[in-house]
């Protein structure tokens, strides 16, 4: 069905001022995940003006990012070295508690191996 191959989870649709919406935190924090190279956005220019687009794969990522950051207190750079860590040595073995579980997750998110690489 072509209706469904265009809104693919890898697809990337939503702007920065819905998925800060959906993930209740301002577009500026979404701008600091992309300086610091925790999250890949497609950009698109419309006219004169570069545009953020993000995927549902992308939004989930986030999802699991602001968890990290936000419930379990976890720095950026703790995150990005426990994803590194994951990256060389996929079989390390995670805690069996809800930060184990969300690394777990991200490890199995398409977008993974793309963003680790850029650290």
């Amino acid at each position: 069905m072509v209706l469904q191959d265009e809104f693919a989870k890898d697809k990337p649709l939503l702007t920065t001022s819905v998925v800060a919406s959906i993930l209740n935190i301002t577009p500026d924090r979404l701008r600091t995940y992309d300086t610091e190279k925790l999250i890949n956005t497609h950009r698109i220019l419309t006219g004169q003006v570069q545009k953020r687009l993000y995927s549902q794969y992308d939004v989930e990522w986030l999802k699991c990012l602001r968890t990290l950051v936000k419930d379990h207190k976890m720095s950026i750079s703790s995150i990005k070295f426990l994803l590194k860590i994951l990256q060389i040595n996929p079989k390390t073995i995670l805690p069996k508690n809800e930060i184990g579980n969300i690394l777990k997750e991200l490890t199995k998110n398409p977008n993974f191996k793309e963003i680790v690489k850029n650290f």
